[in-house]
């Protein structure tokens, strides 16, 4: 499992742990790392969306996926358990915006092939590669 287990930081909440539990346990579902994002928009009318769960930031309990920037809540339902996770909370947006280059990065290695297929080779005309334009809009 992307993230590795529960156990690898002291600054985990009990939430993570209960939630990698139930990752373990149902990691023979194909769909087990599917989650839904819902968000309500300016108007009050909500939008939820499935988005594929990637594991947990190192060292603390920020759970990585990639998805629109207007998403800010998940709910995770477990079919054979019938577990449910509900989470809320500040997003940490990464986009081009970000000053940080380390957050630009993707975890390509752990991608399934199809989900790499989101990004392309694109070089400027000095020979460089802008991170950003590789990013394909879905």
């Amino acid at each position: 499992m992307a993230g590795g287990g529960a156990a690898g930081s002291a600054l985990s909440s009990p939430w993570r742990a209960l939630l990698q539990r139930a990752l373990d346990g149902n990691a023979h579902l194909r769909h087990s790392t599917y989650i839904q994002l819902a968000t309500v928009g300016a108007g009050g009318w909500p939008a939820n969306r499935t988005v594929v769960f990637r594991g947990f930031q190192e060292h603390c309990d920020k759970i990585q996926i990639n998805t629109d920037a207007r998403s800010n809540k998940i709910c995770w339902y477990f079919t054979d358990s019938w577990e449910q996770f509900r989470i809320s909370g500040i997003i940490d947006v990464i986009d081009g915006s970000s000053a940080d280059p380390a957050k630009l990065q993707v975890d390509y290695l752990n991608l399934k092939s199809n989900q790499r297929l989101v990004f392309t080779r694109i070089q400027k005309e000095d020979g460089s590669s802008d991170w950003m334009a590789e990013k394909v809009s879905p």
